[in-house]
C-alpha cells in the first residue's frame, strides 16, 4: 500500500530546505536596505570613484538582487573592477561574495568559487563579519550539492565567530541553516535544538522574516514525527507572520505545508484548494521553488485518488528541479515517479525511477531518502512477489526509519513486512510487524489529533475576520440591551402607579438640580483657586520685579561707596611713604577698617537681595562646583550681574592684574576654556 504520508514528508523538508537557501540571501532586503531608488539617486549624485562609491554599488546589487539577478551581477561586476583599482579589499569580497548568490541556483561550482576568493579576503584583512558570512555561503552550496557534513563545519564556524562578535541578525540565519542541515541528516533532536534557540535570537531582535521560516521549519520536522497538531500550529504562527509582511513568495511556502497537513490527514480536497493557491501565486511571483513544490503536492493529491494527470504534474515538477539543481527535490519527485509507475503495474519503468532516488540518497547520504526509497523498491518487489529482494531492501530500510524516528515510513515497513513474513509463514514475525504497524497507526490517527487540528485550523480560519466579527457581535449585543432595557422600562411603568412615577420624577428632577449646583459649585471653586494662583503668580512676580530693582540700586550703591571706600584707601596710602612709624602704624589701622566695613555692610545688603532674584544660582552652583572659596563665590555673583573688572576690583580691593589672576583660577576650577565666556557660563547656571 502507497505511503502517501511519506511523499508529503519528503516535499515538506524539500519546501523548508529551498525556502532556507532563499532566505539566507534575501529575507533581510526589505527590512534592512535602504529604498532602492534612494540609493540610486545617492549613486548618481556620488561621481568620486572612491570607496564610498564601492559600498553604493553593493548595497543597490543586493537590493535588486531577488528581483533582478542580471541587474545584480551588473552592479558586483562594476563594484568589483573599482575595488580592485583602489585597493579596497572589503569592498572586493562584497562583490564576490554578491556575484555568488546570483548564480548558486545555475551554477552552484561558480559559486562556491566567488565565495571561497571572498572568504579568502577576509581572512587577510581579519574581517571577521565577512569570514562568518562568506563561510555560511559556501555551507549553503555545500547543502545544496548534498554535501551536508561538510556544511555543518561551515555553519557551525560562522556561528562561533557571529556568538564572539555579537552579531545576533546573523546568528539567528546560520543556526537555521545548521538546523536545517541536520535534519536532511536525519539528526533531527540536534535540529530541534537548533530552531528554537534560533527562534530565540530573532525574537529578541524582532526579526519577522526569519521567525517566520524558523516556524515553518519546525513545522516540517514535527510532520515528518507524525505529530500534526504541534506542526498545524507553527506553520499558522509562520502563515501570520508572512501575510502581516504581504509576502507572497514565503505565504505559498506556508500554504504548501499547510495544505501537506491536510494532505497527510488525507482530507484531500482541502489539500488541493490549498496547493492551487500556491500554484497561482508562484506563477505570477516566478519564484520556481514554491511553484515545483505545488506541483508536486498536486500531483500527489492526483496520485492518491487514481487520477492519471499525477504524471503530468511530477514531470512538470520534475523539469524545474532539474532546473533549479536541488538534489531533495528531484528525490521526492523521483519516488513518487516511480510509485505511479507502480499503481499501473510497470514495475520496470517504476524500478527505473525508484533505483534513481535512491542512488541520489545515496551519494548525498541522505538517510531518510534512503530508507523511503528501499520501502518504494521494497514494495515493487513485493508485487511482483519476490519476497527475497522485499526483504532485502524492506529490513535496512525499517532500520533506518526507526534510527531517524519517521513514524510514516517505519509504519508502512512494518505492514510490508508483516505481509510478507505471512505469505511465507514465519507467522510470529508477521505478528510482531502487524502489532507495530496498529500501534503507530493509533498514534497517528486518533481522535486527539483529529480534534486538536480541527480546533488550530478553526482559530485561524476565524483569527482574520476575530475583529470584525467582535465589532459585529458588539453592535447586536447593545441592540439586545436596549431591548431588553426597553422591555424592562414598560414593565414597570405597568407595574407602578402614577403616584410613584411622579414621586420619581421630582426625585429626578431635583437631583438633576443638586447635580447642576454641585458641578457650579465645584466650577466656581476652580475658578477661584485659578483667580488665587493667577494672584499669588502676580504677586511673585511683583515681589520678584521689586527685589531686582533693589538688587540694581545696591548694586549701583555698592559699586558707588566700594568708589568711595577704594578713593579714601588709595588716598591713605599716598601719605603712607611720608608718615612716621607711629603715623604709619594708624593709617595702615585706618584702611584695614574701612575695608572690612566696606566689604562687610555693602557685601551684606548686596547678598540678600542677590540670593532673592537668583533663588537657585548658589544651590546650583555648590552642587556643581563645591570646592569654590567664599570669595571665588562672590566672584561668580559679581560676574553674573555682568560687573566690569574695575567694579569688581574696587568692591574686592584688588588690583586689576590680581582680579584677572582670581578670574584664571575660577575658569580652572569650573573646568571652562578660554573659548568659553565666563559671563555667559554664569548665567546660564
Amino acid at each position: 500500500m502507497l505511503n502517501i504520508c511519506e511523499m508529503l514528508l519528503k516535499n515538506l523538508r524539500v519546501s523548508s530546505f529551498l525556502w532556507v537557501l532563499f532566505l539566507m540571501y534575501c529575507c533581510s532586503m526589505i527590512a534592512q536596505t535602504p529604498g532602492i531608488d534612494s540609493l540610486k539617486s545617492i549613486l548618481e549624485n556620488h561621481t568620486a570613484k572612491d570607496t564610498a562609491r564601492v559600498n553604493l554599488l553593493n548595497k543597490i546589487g543586493y537590493a535588486v538582487y531577488s528581483r533582478d539577478a542580471e541587474a545584480s551581477r551588473n552592479y558586483a561586476a562594476e563594484s568589483f573592477l573599482l575595488a580592485t583599482e583602489l585597493g579596497y579589499a572589503k569592498g572586493k569580497a562584497e562583490s564576490l561574495w554578491l556575484q555568488g548568490i546570483t548564480c548558486i541556483q545555475q551554477d552552484p561550482g561558480n559559486a562556491m568559487g566567488l565565495f571561497e576568493k571572498a572568504l579568502e579576503i577576509a581572512t587577510q584583512t581579519g574581517n571577521h563579519d565577512g569570514i562568518a558570512k562568506y563561510t555560511n555561503a559556501v555551507g549553503t552550496v555545500y547543502g545544496m550539492t548534498g554535501r551536508d557534513s561538510l556544511a555543518v563545519e561551515c555553519y557551525m564556524k560562522a556561528i562561533s565567530i557571529a556568538r564572539q562578535v555579537k552579531a545576533s541578525g546573523e546568528l539567528g540565519k546560520y543556526l537555521s541553516n545548521l538546523s536545517q542541515a541536520y535534519n536532511r541528516m536525519g539528526r533531527t533532536e540536534q535540529a530541534l535544538e537548533g530552531y528554537n534557540e534560533a527562534l530565540k535570537v530573532l525574537t529578541a531582535i524582532n526579526d519577522s522574516s526569519n521567525i517566520a521560516t524558523c516556524y515553518n521549519s519546525l513545522g516540517n520536522i514535527y510532520t515528518s514525527q507524525g505529530n500534526y497538531p504541534f506542526a498545524l500550529e507553527c506553520f499558522h504562527n509562520g502563515l501570520k507572520i508572512r501575510e502581516e509582511m504581504q509576502d507572497l513568495n514565503a505565504i505559498s511556502k506556508s500554504l504548501v505545508s499547510i495544505g501537506s497537513i491536510y494532505f497527510a490527514q488525507k482530507d484531500f480536497s482541502r489539500a488541493m484548494e490549498y496547493n492551487q493557491k500556491v500554484v497561482e501565486i508562484a506563477s505570477k511571483s516566478g519564484h520556481k521553488h514554491a511553484l515545483a513544490g505545488g506541483l508536486l503536492n498536486i500531483g500527489l493529491i492526483y496520485l492518491q485518488t487514481k487520477d492519471h494527470k499525477a504524471l503530468e504534474y511530477f514531470n512538470k515538477a520534475l523539469g524545474i528541479s532539474e532546473d533549479l539543481k536541488i538534489i531533495p527535490l528531484k528525490i521526492s519527485i523521483l519516488q513518487n515517479i516511480g510509485q505511479y509507475y507502480l499503481n499501473e503495474l510497470k514495475y520496470e519503468k517504476a524500478l527505473e525511477h525508484l533505483y534513481q532516488a535512491l542512488d541520489l540518497s545515496e551519494t548525498a547520504d541522505k538517510k531518510s531518502t534512503i530508507s523511503s526509497s528501499k520501502l518504494r523498491i521494497a514494495q515493487v518487489y513485493h508485487s511482483k512477489n519476490d519476497y527475497s529482494r522485499t526483504l532485502e531492501y524492506a529490513i535496512p530500510g525499517l532500520e533506518l526509519a526507526q534510527e531517524l524516528k519517521m513514524i510514516e515510513t517505519e509504519k508502512d515497513l512494518h505492514q510490508l513486512l508483516s505481509d510478507v513474513y505471512a505469505k511465507t509463514n514465519q507467522y510470529k514475525s508477521a505478528y510482531i510487524h502487524s502489532n507495530q504497524f496498529k500501534m503507530l497507526s493509533d498514534s497517528i490517527f486518533n481522535e486527539q489529533n483529529i480534534r486538536q487540528i480541527a480546533e488550530l485550523e478553526f482559530t485561524y480560519k476565524f483569527d482574520q475576520e476575530k475583529q470584525a466579527i467582535a465589532l459585529e457581535q458588539n453592535k447586536k449585543d447593545a441592540i439586545e440591551a436596549s431591548r431588553r432595557k426597553l422591555q424592562y422600562v414598560i414593565i414597570i411603568f405597568l407595574a407602578v402607579c402614577f403616584g410613584i412615577s411622579s414621586l420619581l420624577a421630582v426625585y429626578i428632577h431635583r437631583l438633576y438640580r443638586f447635580r447642576n449646583r454641585a458641578n457650579q459649585a465645584i466650577r466656581d471653586l476652580e475658578l477661584e483657586k485659578k483667580r488665587l494662583l493667577e494672584k499669588e503668580i502676580e504677586r511673585i512676580n511683583l515681589e520678584l520685579e521689586q527685589n531686582r530693582k533693589s538688587l540694581t540700586a545696591t548694586s549701583l550703591k555698592l559699586i558707588q561707596n566700594s568708589e568711595r571706600d577704594a578713593g579714601n584707601v588709595r588716598r591713605f596710602e599716598s601719605v603712607l611713604d611720608g608718615t612716621s612709624p607711629e603715623g604709619r602704624k594708624i593709617l595702615l589701622s585706618i584702611i584695614s577698617d574701612i575695608k572690612r566695613m566696606s566689604r562687610s555692610s555693602n557685601w551684606n545688603e548686596f547678598e540678600l537681595l542677590f540670593q532673592k532674584v537668583h533663588k537657585s544660582f548658589y544651590d546650583g552652583l555648590n552642587d556643581k562646583f563645591p570646592d569654590l572659596t567664599a570669595n571665588e563665590r562672590k566672584l561668580c555673583a559679581f560676574l553674573k550681574l555682568n560687573m566690569s573688572s574695575k567694579d569688581i576690583a574696587n568692591i574686592t580691593f584688588q588690583s586689576e592684574e590680581a582680579l584677572k589672576k582670581a578670574r584664571q583660577r575660577l575658569r580652572q576650577k569650573l573646568g571652562i576654556d578660554r573659548d568659553t565666556n565666563l559671563v555667559v557660563f554664569l548665567q546660564n547656571i
